[in-house]
């Protein structure tokens, strides 16, 4: 099974991300608001039998973490195919829970789905939305008017953006099902909470 751990902003904070994104000229294909969610932990494919241990060792990761104030702030896209609202508040508190959430994993986890920055992707280009790269002026600016992808005025739209502050009192572990979703996106399945207690 494809899992990952991650903390689900309320629903007060995706409605506020969702009028600010209402306002936003773009066309990528954005994420369902259901969908909205800040990862910690990806654990790849995991074989099911291994679900049981995994969820022991996060409920001890729960009793060592207490709750953490975060807001969403700005934006940025990464490679031109996915753009992502930050994460601010007290973030060194949330890394620190992802890395325990990426120990927990019953499996060697890859490097490359080690703990980053956090975000929130809220969209991704459309097929043919995604251009080459322009050409670079002799001072490393990029020629030409045209951005690079569909979603550049869209990060530059919500680069200002600023969410109401929030507490992350649990986090969740959760099944991702790969082109069941919405317009051809994933579906997730929260398969268990736990409350952030430390």
């Amino acid at each position: 099974m494809r899992l990952f751990t991650a903390v689900i902003p309320p629903m007060s904070v995706k409605d506020h991300l969702g009028l600010a994104i209402d306002g936003v000229p773009a066309s990528p294909r954005w994420v369902p608001r259901e969908n909205l969610h800040i990862t910690l932990a990806f654990y790849a494919d995991l074989p099911e039998g291994t679900i049981p241990e995994l969820c022991a060792e996060l409920s001890d990761v729960a009793r060592k973490h207490g709750p953490i104030d975060l807001r969403l702030r700005g934006a940025g896209s990464y490679g031109a195919r996915v753009l992502w609202i930050g994460v601010d508040g007290r973030t060194r508190a949330l890394h620190d829970l992802a890395s325990d959430c990426l120990a927990a994993s019953p499996r060697e986890v890859p490097e490359d789905v080690k703990p980053h920055r956090a975000h929130v992707t809220v969209a991704r280009a459309r097929a043919g939305q995604v251009r080459p790269p322009s050409g670079r002026d002799r001072w490393g600016k990029r020629s030409g008017v045209e951005p690079r992808s569909a979603l550049e005025p869209a990060a530059q739209a919500l680069s200002v953006y600023a969410g109401p502050d929030w507490t992350a009192d649990s986090f969740a572990l959760l099944a991702s099902f790969p082109g069941e979703g919405a317009q051809g996106g994933p579906r997730y399945e929260v398969l268990e909470t736990w409350d952030l207690e430390g």
